[in-house]
């Protein structure tokens, strides 16, 4: 009699598990946060682990170690926030009360240049092709330079539900093995290898991308913000931030980061276009084949067609933060799938 009911319940506890995260919405930013500083963190802590503080001592606790790793790291983000936020905060709010005029700018730039383009001779669908094109590419492209800082201001600006974030990165550090080796224990015992085996796997996945990516935002970013202030852009941090923001989107990130700057380099001159440009031109050939090479490896081995796809279907679901998110999502899934398609 048992057996039968437990053939019921099983389906329904998933269905019952998948039901109440749908209602639980708010709590994934917190545990996002949180898993992703525990990756970044975790060598760290590894390496506190294996400090003496004594001869033939076995070194030092890992509470204590994790304890030391969140201080370095509020001490070192309050330290660069305290230089940066700033002057940020300033640039930004003055590149939000211009941005009308500079939206109305650039139109009345891309009417310029499509009445030069009506002197040339095109197939009627191609004319119609360039001038949609041109009546659309650079408010959109301020558009999305726009959402996106405002989707990094509003993510910051939610310190209640942040709150709890140190505490969880604490314990995800803390017991991370204990939190893993409960659930696989959880798990019928002829399951447990291959659990083992997946959890792991995703762990060296998403670990080496968040490091792997973390490192090349920041060094684009930085490349964007020296760039543009030696050129005399405007708004140099902000399209510093852009940049490191929309590095995080493969293949068309580069390209959305790219142009507000190029567009607000032509409102001041052509040849400061060109020269913006070329300058990144220069970092996206530095980047495919220095920084990222070198960096990231072959941490997540996806095809090209394979990112693609799933930049399409995460911006479709859920905007920026899906395309954001794609990657190692479709990372994690190629792990579920390689390791239990052909499980028997």
């Amino acid at each position: 009699m048992f057996s039968q009911y437990a053939i019921w319940l099983k389906p329904a506890v998933v269905v019952a598990g998948l039901y109440l995260l749908s209602q639980v919405s708010s709590i994934y930013l917190p545990v996002i946060v949180a898993g992703v500083l525990s990756f970044i963190l975790n060598p760290m802590v590894n390496a506190i682990t294996r400090v003496r503080l004594w001869p033939n001592s076995r070194g030092m606790y890992r509470g204590w170690a994790v304890l030391v790793t969140l201080l370095l790291f509020t001490v070192l983000t309050t330290t660069a926030m305290t230089f940066i936020i700033k002057p940020f905060v300033s640039e930004f709010n003055r590149f939000v009360a211009n941005l009308p005029s500079l939206v109305e700018r650039i139109q009345h730039l891309t009417g310029v240049i499509e009445e030069h383009t009506s002197t040339i001779e095109l197939p009627g669908n191609l004319r119609t092709l360039i001038d949609q094109i041109l009546s659309s590419s650079a408010t959109y492209a301020l558009t999305i330079g726009r959402r996106a800082l405002e989707a990094l201001v509003g993510f910051a600006s939610q310190v209640v539900e942040l709150v709890v974030v140190p505490v969880l990165t604490f314990y995800f550090l803390k017991d991370w093995k204990i939190l893993r080796n409960s659930f696989i224990q959880s798990l019928p015992p002829s399951a447990r290898g291959k659990a083992q085996t997946i959890v792991s796997e995703m762990a060296v996945a998403m670990s080496g991308y968040l490091h792997g990516q973390a490192l090349v935002s920041f060094i684009i970013g930085l490349m964007v913000f020296s760039g543009m202030y030696m050129l005399g852009v405007d708004y140099p941090l902000v399209l510093g931030l852009l940049a490191t923001v929309t590095e995080t989107i493969p293949i068309i990130g580069p390209i959305i980061g790219a142009t507000p700057a190029i567009f607000l380099a032509y409102l001041v001159s052509p040849a400061l276009a060109l020269k913006v440009t070329v300058f990144f031109l220069v970092i996206h050939q530095l980047e495919n084949h220095i920084i990222v090479p070198k960096i990231m490896g072959h941490t997540i081995d996806l095809h090209p067609v394979t990112v693609i796809l799933s930049l399409l279907v995460g911006g479709q679901l859920f905007g920026v933060v899906g395309m954001i998110m794609a990657v190692p999502v479709s990372a994690l899934l190629k792990v579920l799938f390689r390791q239990l398609w052909h499980y028997d």
